[in-house]
């Protein structure tokens, strides 16, 4: 589950503060960040956290982000291992 979370905040930061690329994203010296982090740990464990989740990223958990991530890789493993007998599912 914290993986999860971790990959969600990371591409609302990538993608809405820092506007970049959640693969080359660099946090280093950025006051915007620094002040959305603060403000999620601010309110410390007063609050659910799904509800300061839903309104620090505009939506609930979810593993798209992390899958959205991975996808590049993804689709290299598959291209690799087209041709061999032990390969990933198809639905995966």
């Amino acid at each position: 589950m914290t993986y999860i979370l971790l990959f969600q905040f990371h591409d609302y930061i990538a993608k809405n503060i820092l506007k970049q690329d959640p693969h080359a994203t660099n946090y280093f010296g950025s006051k915007e960040v620094g002040a959305f982090i603060k403000g999620i740990l601010k309110t410390g464990a007063n609050n659910d956290w799904r509800v300061l989740l839903k309104e620090s990223v505009g939506s609930e958990m979810s593993a798209k982000p992390m899958l959205d991530y991975f996808q590049p890789l993804m689709e290299y493993l598959k291209e690799q291992n087209k041709n061999r007998h032990h390969t990933l599912p198809l639905t995966f």
